[in-house]
């Protein structure tokens, strides 16, 4: 699936995700207080807890939950499509970061289909602005990026996909909160 789901967030203070078939994260299990992350990860914070979930169409939907590692120094993002029975059927993990030499936000983002993509963000306000390399197979495009924008109990994405050229829009999509 030609997703860009690394759309990111998720509510709050720490509490762990657990992906389906998986226990909570060790840094998830072993902490109850709640993190105060690094400053330049701060933005994420009203994100962080609980599950959120978004439509793709009428036959799939995206859920993704946020969790803060090693205190807050890097901030964990888990997401799942599902069909309409709740099976997976794909999912990927997000791991954000500072990079102080560069001085810049920093993303890695895994996927079920092997690829990997490397990119930076930058945060204004409550807007942010995501764009990666895909390191993808085959068919998957090259370069990505991605916008969110949070509200009060939601956020919404739109997702771009580098083509021919230029970006294409693939879609906005509004998460609230489920869990």
């Amino acid at each position: 699936m030609r997703s860009f789901a690394v759309t990111l967030f998720v509510l709050a203070s720490f509490v762990g995700c657990a992906a389906p078939g998986r226990s909570p994260t060790p840094s998830a299990a072993a902490s109850v207080e709640p993190v105060t992350p690094i400053a330049e990860l701060a933005p994420f914070a009203p994100l962080v807890g609980g599950t959120w979930s978004a439509p793709f169409n009428d036959k799939v939907h995206d859920e993704q939950c946020f969790e803060w590692v090693y205190g807050g120094k890097f901030l964990r993002n888990l997401h799942w499509v599902k069909d309409t029975t709740g099976k997976v059927v794909y999912e990927g993990e997000t791991i954000y970061a500072f990079d102080p030499r560069e001085r810049e936000l920093v993303w890695w983002y895994w996927n079920a289909t092997g690829g990997f993509i490397v990119g930076t963000a930058q945060w204004s306000g409550m807007h942010a602005e995501f764009v990666g390399e895909n390191h993808a197979p085959g068919t998957q495009t090259e370069r990505v990026r991605s916008t969110a924008d949070l509200g009060d109990g939601e956020w919404t994405s739109t997702g771009w996909f580098w083509k021919d050229g230029a970006w294409v829009e693939q879609g906005k999509r509004t998460y609230r909160r489920v869990e």
